[in-house]
Formats: structure tokens, sequence, C-alpha cells
């Protein structure tokens, strides 16, 4: 009996063990990006991408085409090392464990105090118009994203789309002047969020 007994708590000890560890392993090298919210009229717009590795960067090129007749923004320029550089994007993990690279904005998680909302740079894609760009990203990927210090990304990165938020102009918040003719806007701005396919990576 007391030989039962010693089994039966080393099972259990065992069993909550194996939880904790794959609890822990779950979370140790993910951090799940809240699913964004759309905010007002979708725009009609395509976007079309192409993700490819390339030694030690990750290739991007990509078209929106503005498909309606009300002109468009699409948020372009991500506040980086170099301000606004093509390669300045902002890169998070979804829970599926796709990675998302985008040029976006985000909502300011509950309990955060950001002194400073911040901006993105955004163009305006006039009817029947498009935008076209590409770049690299260094990889291996860094997780980045606002009013967050630290963003954890699976190891490895397998999967990764590319994303660009877009509203119309006609919603979207007066801009500050930026460089380039662009305007400025609130990085935790309305957007609606259009994605490429997941693309393999490794």
């Amino acid at each position: 009996m007391i030989l039962a007994r010693a089994k039966q708590r080393a099972v259990v000890a065992l069993a909550g063990a194996l939880f904790m560890l794959v609890g822990c392993s779950a979370e140790a090298y993910v951090d799940y990006e809240p699913q964004w919210q759309a905010t007002g009229t979708k725009p009609d717009v395509s976007l079309s991408a192409a993700l490819m590795r390339q030694g030690d960067g990750l290739a991007i090129r990509y078209t929106l085409l503005n498909q309606g007749e009300a002109p468009v923004v699409a948020y372009v320029g991500v506040p980086g090392d170099a301000a606004s550089h093509s390669y300045d994007v902002f890169v998070t993990a979804r829970e599926d464990k796709i990675v998302e690279i985008a040029k976006r904005t985000f909502a300011i998680p509950p309990g955060t105090n950001a002194d400073a909302v911040g901006t993105i740079e955004g163009i305006v894609i006039p009817g029947g118009e498009q935008f076209t760009e590409e770049f690299r990203v260094p990889w291996p990927l860094k997780g980045n994203r606002p009013y967050v210090s630290e963003v954890k990304l699976p190891d490895p990165v397998t999967t990764a789309v590319f994303c660009i938020g877009v509203l119309l102009q006609s919603e979207a918040p007066a801009p500050k002047p930026a460089d380039r003719g662009r305007g400025a806007y609130p990085l935790n701005g309305p957007q609606h969020l259009f994605c490429s396919d997941p693309a393999n990576v490794q």
C-alpha cells in the first residue's frame, strides 16, 4: 500500500513537472500579437507580395493597388534606427507561430501609459494607382513592436507574412508634415490590415 501510494505521488509529480515544462517552453519563445481591430470603411485595395530568404537577409517586394476611386493612405514609414527607411518594419508573432512583418499601427495595450503615442509615415495613393516597394530585413529576425520593451519570436522562424495598414484618406487623422511628401500619422491610428499569403522562409 505504501509503495503504491509512493508510485502514485511520483506519477502526479512527474505529470505536474511536464505540464510546467510544456507551459514554460510555450511561453519562453513566442509572444502572441493580439488580433487587430478593423476601423472604418474597408478600402478597395489589393496587395501582392513576395518574401524570400537571401543570405543574411529576408527580401520583401510588394505592390499595393488602389482599385477604388477614393484615395487611400498606406502606412509605409515605420520609425526605426534610421527614421522611416523602407527596411524599418514591425516584427511580431501570431498565435499560430507565423511571424508578421508589417508596416501598420498598433493599439496601445491596456494598462500601458504611453507618454508619447508616436507616429508612422503614410503615403496617399489616388484611385487606380499603385505603390511598389522592395527592401531587405536583416536575418535572423528580431521582434519589434511599439509600446512593448521585448518581443519574442518562434525559434526557429519558419513562416512569415508581410502586412500593411491602409485606410481611406477621408477617414484618416490629419497628418503632420513628413519628409518626401509623406504625412506623419498617429502610431495607434485607424487601419485595415492587408496581408500576403504565408511564405516559407527557412
